[in-house]
């Protein structure tokens, strides 16, 4: 069994260690709203920031399953936001 709360600080660090520079005038502070975490498939950064392993496989060899990714998603989606509203304050 997942440690949600675990998890969900873990992505919190990460949400916030990505914070970006744009090249505005001033400059401003904000994430890429489709690579919040670095890259493109943000399912599969997710997995990887939490130290997943791996339980799938495409053909090409492993990769993340299903389950892995509805449960990063899940979190993400319906979690993590709420998380950080919560303790954004504290």
């Amino acid at each position: 069994m997942r440690d949600e709360m675990r998890d969900l600080r873990m992505l919190a660090d990460a949400f916030f260690s990505n914070l970006v520079m744009l090249d505005l005038e001033y400059g401003g502070i904000g994430l890429d709203p489709k690579r919040p975490f670095g890259n493109s498939d943000v399912e599969h950064d997710m997995l990887e920031l939490l130290d997943w392993v791996p339980e799938g496989d495409d053909g090409d060899g492993p990769c993340y399953s299903s389950k892995q990714r509805e449960y990063v998603e899940i979190l993400y989606r319906n979690k993590l936001i709420p998380y950080l509203r919560e303790h954004w304050g504290k």
